[in-house]
């Protein structure tokens, strides 16, 4: 069962991050801008894992290296990922910001190829092509607008990720140091953008501060140590295949908790979204056992 953890994690991971929408609109429709938003949400992200791993912060602090290392992907990647996901939206709506960032996995297999000379997995012309279809599935029609503006940022987010993905994979320190530094770093780089647009304030309410928290821990430090165990188990590649199964939790947490319908051309982009999902999976595993066969035939 060891060869289904990672599947297990990263769909966990995603499960978690549905639910970012829900507790997002209600903190942007309380008056908190995008980056006010995104400094508490990982102040507190930092915290909670720091509090879990509060046995484990002293060698966070004598490996100065690989906390630094971690610091500089949430404050050079993670951060800006999240920050230009959200201003996307602000342009094109969640919907179109959804499918365009959801194209990292290709982001993903394009660098690896490219710069590691990782070889193109066949099943993935198959798989990424149906994702993307079924991704387009998911778009509320209200929401479509053409702006070039919106797309580029959100094509900027998915980039973001995608370079995270991969380093976070080649990263050799440990998820403690990993979970807490990026949360911080992600924290820095929210406080200076609010302070830079004067947007910074303390919530002051009870219904602020439960969303927060919620949104700080739910969809953020424990999707962050799912996802990093994951890839533990599996290559980026796969991990960012699977992770596209995240836009189906937000439209079913959306219906669920926020009223949102879900509309048939969507419940027929969610089952080609886990079509795809699964033959990679399939896939995956097959060719896994197929490796380890071989290895113990040539012994």
């Amino acid at each position: 069962m060891t060869k289904y953890r990672g599947v297990f994690y990263v769909i966990s991971s995603g499960l978690c991050y549905g639910l970012i929408g829900y507790f997002g609109v209600n903190l942007m429709n309380a008056g908190l801008s995008v980056y006010n938003m995104l400094f508490w949400r990982f102040l507190l992200a930092a915290i909670f894992t720091s509090i879990i791993f509060i046995k484990q912060l002293k060698t966070l602090l004598h490996d100065k290296s690989a906390t630094f290392k971690a610091l500089l992907y949430g404050l050079l990647l993670y951060g800006p990922s999240s920050i230009t996901y959200f201003i996307s939206t602000k342009y094109i709506g969640s919907g179109i910001a959804m499918v365009v960032f959801f194209a990292y996995p290709t982001i993903v297999i394009l660098i690896n190829y490219l710069f590691y000379k990782v070889k193109v997995t066949k099943v993935y012309y198959t798989a990424i092509p149906m994702i993307i279809i079924g991704m387009i599935c998911l778009i509320d029609s209200y929401e479509i607008a053409n702006d070039i503006t919106g797309i580029f940022i959100s094509i900027l987010s998915a980039l973001f990720y995608a370079i995270y993905i991969i380093a976070s994979k080649k990263s050799d320190f440990s998820i403690q140091i990993s979970a807490i530094s990026v949360s911080v770093g992600c924290a820095i780089i929210a406080l200076l953008a609010a302070i830079i647009d004067h947007s910074l304030f303390i919530p002051n309410t009870l219904l602020l501060w439960t969303d927060i928290i919620a949104i700080s821990t739910i969809c953020t430090a424990i999707p962050i140590l799912l996802l990093l165990q994951g890839l533990k188990y599996m290559s980026s590649e796969k991990a960012a295949i699977l992770s596209v199964l995240e836009p189906i939790f937000v439209v079913i947490f959306g219906n669920i908790l926020l009223g949102e319908k879900i509309s048939i051309i969507q419940i027929i982009g969610i089952l080609i979204i886990i079509f795809g999902a699964i033959i990679v999976l399939l896939y995956g595993n097959k060719k896994e056992e197929a490796l380890k066969n071989l290895i113990l035939d040539s012994d």
